[in-house]
């Protein structure tokens, strides 16, 4: 008899290691159905021992052990994997079996396992750059490296693997990079049917020819003994932070893995993220295109001011400033197309009194409502919670009915263009308009079938649009920079700048704070300066990456959720959990509160402030550097 260490694989489990009896020795790193709760669950084994060896500790148990059933492993991930896997989840104070779950694809979960021969196969090694390394360029230039990364990974007997924030990302560099290796090139994600995407993984697992296999994150996970490379493509998109438990970063997984594979890691993109050039300054990358980050885009960009401007040459307000109306109108008399970017869906993102200035807040979570045309009337939807509730009504406050929409969303811009260019082709790309990968595919489709179209669209747009558009113009950005985000001008530089790789010909960007240096950086194209003032204004003000931001978080009734806090900030100490007095208000009547622990970048993860936090019961959610601290 053996006594079996597993960690259940399952959605926020705070069970990190159970042990059962089995008549069978399963090897570590092999995955088991365990029973738990009545239910058979997914298991990753850490180890199993004979019971003689551990009868000491069996008599000390307070409780029996239940029984594995007979049942034939399988080993579905390497055993850097794993590790890597374990160092993530102590970085993001999670559980490894929470990871897990969020981390392995169901392709790779329904596979009958990898041979333990094929894990043995010596690990072919490139010239080795161990440190990881950075790359600086436009898109063009960042496809262009990744194919000589792979030949010569593919020269030394290693596989790539390319990871991307989103699916239309991961089809870009597919077919970018398929050319002339189409039999060992692999594309992945999760709105392939699911008897492609097993089938294709099958194909990767057993292939004896090293593969290049560009997918999310996720994908990681999949077992090829000779993987040696790892690109981190678009590494500055928060997309690669999960909203949801554990709120895992899978950059760190990327890095965690190379680490263990000893192989490279690239990261890529325009520009860079404020951590990874910190890390080069520290001597923990190395970039490969050195210089004074100062970019040449092949495009015009200029800034249009809207101060002291009703933007409209008959003191009509206007969201389309006159000179962008101009370049869009001369574009499409050109038969050309143009895109018109967003930076929030619906009519107007904020309604105020103009009585006593009260702000329409959602009845459920208090956050701002967003006005949004309907097909009869319209209508308050709360981007947070999902509530909807008709807009026929009066202040909260002092019942007045002079409630006024402020701010600028993708219907208003399409409101305004029907009525200024009739007649020319309209499409609109957001969330509102496309549920799917596909619906969103075919709205791109058809605007670049259609001569003199233009598309109004949010950032969910940026990642389809894969060829040049002759006109962009950034309708509405202003609302970003007042974002109580500490990495909010980072995001918009990237924003911006994938804007300007999508101009054909120009962009224009319509703002009231023409004087932002975020706005100038990406006009002139001196990201140098950029990074400096960024690094500074951060060390200053103690935010990532000179520390670590670990967000505590509490859902609940007032009272009991403030008793609970104050619970927390005792069990923390000496670690000092910083509350915010002001409680936020949720769905089903409750309230959120936030607590903020800061660490030093050196000293995490702290092995003591971990099992403090590991501690905590599940009602706490923990979340390390989050977007928000608020």
């Amino acid at each position: 008899m053996y006594i079996v260490a597993v960690i259940p694989i399952s959605r926020g489990s705070s069970i990190d290691e159970l042990s059962y009896f089995s008549a069978l020795e399963y090897p570590a790193g092999s995955f088991v159905s365990v029973p738990i709760r009545g239910k058979e669950r997914t298991a990753l084994v850490l180890s199993s021992e004979k019971v003689h060896n551990v009868k000491a500790v069996l008599r000390t148990n307070k409780y029996a052990l239940r029984k594995i059933p007979r049942q034939k492993s399988r080993q579905l991930v390497t055993p850097e994997y794993i590790r890597a896997i374990q160092k993530a989840a102590r970085y993001h104070a999670a559980t490894v079996g929470a990871v897990l779950f969020a981390t392995l694809p169901k392709a790779l979960l329904e596979q009958p396992g990898v041979a333990k021969e094929q894990l043995e196969i010596p690990k072919p090694r490139l010239r080795g750059f161990i440190v990881p390394r950075m790359y600086q360029g436009l898109a063009q230039n960042r496809i262009e490296f990744f194919r000589t990364s792979i030949r010569e990974a593919f020269a030394a007997g290693g596989s790539v693997f390319i990871t991307v924030p989103t699916v239309a990302d991961a089809e870009r560099v597919y077919q970018d990079l398929m050319g002339g290796i189409e039999q060992y090139s692999f594309l992945l994600h999760s709105t392939l049917k699911k008897a492609v995407q097993k089938a294709t993984t099958a194909k990767i697992l057993t292939s004896e020819h090293p593969v290049l296999i560009v997918a999310p994150p996720s994908y990681l996970s999949l077992p090829r003994h000779d993987l040696t490379t790892i690109i981190v493509e678009r590494e500055g998109s928060s997309l690669y932070r999960s909203r949801v438990r554990p709120f895992l970063d899978a950059r760190i997984l990327a890095h965690e893995l190379a680490t263990e594979l000893g192989g490279q890691l690239f990261l890529a993109d325009l520009p860079l993220r404020i951590e990874s050039i910190h890390r080069r300054e520290l001597g923990e990358y190395e970039e490969i295109v050195t210089g004074h980050h100062r970019m040449h885009f092949p495009t015009r960009a200029e800034i249009v001011n809207l101060q002291g401007s009703t933007t409209s040459q008959k003191k009509q307000f206007r969201v389309i400033h006159h000179d962008l109306l101009t370049r869009i109108k001369e574009t499409g008399e050109q038969g050309g197309r143009s895109f018109l970017y967003v930076a929030r869906r619906g009519l107007s993102p904020v309604t105020l009194c103009r009585d006593c200035g009260t702000v329409v807040v959602c009845n459920e979570c208090g956050v701002s409502v967003v006005l949004h045309k309907g097909n009869e009337e319209n209508y308050f939807l709360c981007h947070s919670c999902g509530a909807l509730r008709h807009a026929r009504e009066r202040c909260s406050h002092c019942t007045s009915w002079r409630l006024e929409a402020f701010g600028i969303g993708t219907e208003l811009v399409e409101k305004e263009l029907k009525e200024i260019v009739p007649g020319r082709p309209l499409y609109v790309l957001s969330s509102d308009t496309s549920k799917t990968h596909a619906s969103a595919e075919k709205i791109i489709q058809d605007f670049y079938a259609t001569p003199r179209a233009i598309l109004v669209g949010t950032e969910m747009a940026l990642p389809y649009l894969k060829k040049h558009v002759p006109l962009v113009g950034v309708v509405s950005l202003d609302s970003l920079l007042s974002l109580a985000s500490w990495n909010i001008y980072e995001r918009i530089a990237s924003t911006l700048t994938r804007l300007r790789e999508i101009a054909g010909e120009e962009l224009l960007v319509q703002t009231r704070k023409p004087e932002a240096d975020i706005l100038q950086t990406v006009i002139s194209g001196n990201f140098s300066r950029f990074y400096r003032s960024e690094l500074k204004a951060r060390k200053e003000l103690g935010y990532p990456p000179y520390t670590v931001l670990i967000k505590v978080s509490l859902t609940g009734k007032e009272e009991e959720i403030k008793e609970k806090m104050e619970e927390a900030v005792i069990l923390l100490k000496p670690y000092e959990l910083v509350t915010f007095s002001r409680l936020l208000k949720a769905p089903k009547g409750n309230f959120t509160l936030h607590g903020f622990l800061r660490v030093s970048r050196e000293e995490w993860p702290d092995d003591e402030l971990l099992e403090r936090l590991q501690v905590l019961p599940p009602q706490y959610t923990i979340t390390v550097d989050p977007d928000s601290i608020l």
